[in-house]
């Protein structure tokens, strides 16, 4: 019983699911993701609230009337791509789009030249019917690298970290934007060609570069895409940061904590680096400094450039440049210094010189110098 003053509260019918089986209906009504009580027209493309009286009325509306008018005249894609002939071209379509943008990415080009890349296959094949139809630009292009080509290939690899043994390589890089990045490569044998092969997993952001967060990181990627890590995770390399192979506290220890028997390997290339890094605090600095003393001299300056290549022309040297040793990369010092000691004769010339003039002047001045000292 209803109080004094108390307003009865509006009654609203939920959708029922019979009204699909309705011919007046059947065509175009479907439950709504807004509530029970709201039903969705696919032909207005919108959600109503109310019952049966109420899709009466909207099939009466001008809007819908419309909207039945336009689809009545307009070809299904199921009817249209029915023929074989069809069917066959829109495969070959996209075979050759698909085709196009591996063909981009596999060699490294920017994904703007396929704006240009397709007109000009166009234009080499007009007769074809096949390219008459593809549409490949850069927008297109970067769709297919990333949800076609890319999510195949990436659904591929977890399907074999989850049927085989697999390790991870993984390394932590921050870029120029400060922005924090993990990226985990795959170790795994490949069955069909009897090698091991190394693939690329992922390249997420973390926040948080410790080993709590790369571990982290690690294990949602494995639980996101239900890896089985503690049956199939046997392996694990990284470079000697103290966040990734402490001996307290690192991802190497909870990892081995996380997966019993895992095998553990510092990275070979960052452990050589370390041991040339020492070997080459033997070498006197000043090998370095005159390395890096002659390339500043010669390069910034194009006159002295012309010149030192006319001094490598006589001396029949390759017309090299000189090399900088890097101030991070100590690698790069052994390249420096072997390309001075090619061009070694050329230098030793080229500063006994006096007073630099033409070539055919210098010509002369060389061939005073002893012999002995071009060896």
């Amino acid at each position: 019983m209803l109080e004094v003053g108390q307003k009865k509260k509006p009654y609203t019918p939920k959708y029922k699911k019979e009204w699909q089986t309705m011919n007046e209906f059947s065509a175009w009504i479907s439950s709504s993701k807004k509530g029970e009580t709201y039903f969705h027209c696919k032909l207005c493309n919108g959600d109503f609230l109310g019952g049966l009286s109420a899709v009466r009325k909207h099939s009466k509306s001008e809007k819908h009337k419309k909207n039945v008018k336009v689809i009545s005249h307009t070809t299904r894609i199921d009817t249209m791509c029915n023929t074989a002939k069809f069917q066959s071209l829109e495969n070959k379509r996209k075979e050759a789009e698909i085709r196009l943008a591996m063909f981009i990415t596999e060699h490294n080009i920017s994904l703007r030249t396929s704006d240009h890349l397709v007109q000009l296959v166009k234009t080499l094949a007009p007769e074809s019917e096949v390219l008459k139809n593809v549409s490949c630009n850069r927008t297109k292009a970067t769709s297919i690298v990333k949800n076609v080509v890319g999510k195949y290939a990436f659904e591929i690899l977890v399907s074999k970290m989850k049927a085989q043994y697999f390790s991870i390589i993984i390394d932590e890089s921050t870029d120029k934007s400060s922005v924090k990045h993990l990226a985990i490569i795959v170790r795994m044998v490949d069955h069909n060609q009897f090698i091991v092969k190394d693939e690329f997993a992922c390249l997420q952001e973390i926040s948080n570069a410790t080993a709590n967060g790369v571990f982290e990181a690690i294990m949602d990627f494995f639980q996101k895409n239900n890896i089985p890590y503690q049956k199939n995770l046997i392996g694990f390399a990284s470079d000697g940061a103290a966040s990734m192979f402490g001996i307290n506290h690192s991802v190497k220890t909870l990892l081995e904590n996380e997966v019993k028997g895992i095998f553990v390997m510092k990275c070979i290339c960052h452990s050589l680096a370390l041991c040339a890094s020492y070997a080459c605090e033997k070498i006197p600095n000043f090998v370095e400094d005159l390395v890096r003393e002659l390339y500043v001299y010669i390069k910034y300056s194009f006159k002295l450039q012309t010149e030192f290549s006319e001094f490598q022309t006589f001396v029949e040297s390759k017309p090299l440049k000189l090399l900088h040793p890097s101030q991070t990369r100590w690698l790069s010092l052994h390249a420096s210094v072997k390309r001075t000691i090619e061009q070694y004769q050329a230098l030793k010339l080229y500063f006994q010189e006096p007073s630099p003039g033409n070539y055919d002047q210098k010509k002369i001045r060389m061939s005073e110098i002893d012999p002995a000292v071009l060896n």
